[in-house]
């Protein structure tokens, strides 16, 4: 084989994988099952980044799993239950096993521990704490945000959309 002919089939393989891994992030956006979180923003701006938004969530403090002992845990998988209350989905239990099989009405996700622990609970980051804001959009306003997040397969989370006062953003 020829080196061009190598370089082309190098290439080749290159775009078919990016493609094929952005082909399944964006079916599991808009295939996957979609639950609302409360979210809180804790940081607006990044000099080096640009304009982004650190998120805070209430099911990012999640109670130790039963029987558990001693208190550093940092960067453990944890296994989270959630379970929609009113408007909002909020953490019904814990494991540091994936779970054998969830009720209908219960959702699994897994984080990942973060920092150590305090008496009771423990803190727990999914990969959606950052939110990119749109170029020229600067800092938006706001009384109300909700994250609407995905879940995997694979029981990670992804962030679908963001609805600042009941409304899409951006």
């Amino acid at each position: 084989m020829n080196r061009r002919r190598l370089f082309a089939l190098i290439v080749a393989a290159q775009a078919a994988l990016l493609l094929a891994w952005a082909g399944y992030h964006e079916w599991n956006r808009s295939t996957a099952a979609t639950i609302l979180l409360e979210t809180v923003p804790v940081d607006p701006r990044d000099l080096l980044r640009g304009d982004y938004m650190i998120l805070s969530y209430k099911i990012s403090r999640v109670p130790k799993p039963p029987g558990t002992s001693g208190d550093d845990f940092r960067n453990r998988d944890i296994w989270v239950s959630l379970r929609r209350k009113e408007r909002f989905h909020e953490v019904v239990s814990t494991s540091w096993s994936a779970p054998d099989a969830s009720e209908a009405s219960t959702v699994t996700v897994r984080g990942r521990i973060q920092g150590p622990a305090n008496d009771s609970q423990l803190t727990v980051v999914y990969d959606i704490e950052k939110y990119f804001v749109p170029e020229g959009k600067g800092q938006p306003r706001f009384r109300e945000m909700v994250v609407e997040a995905t879940v995997s397969p694979r029981h990670t989370l992804g962030i679908k959309r963001l609805l600042l006062d009941g409304e899409p953003y951006p």
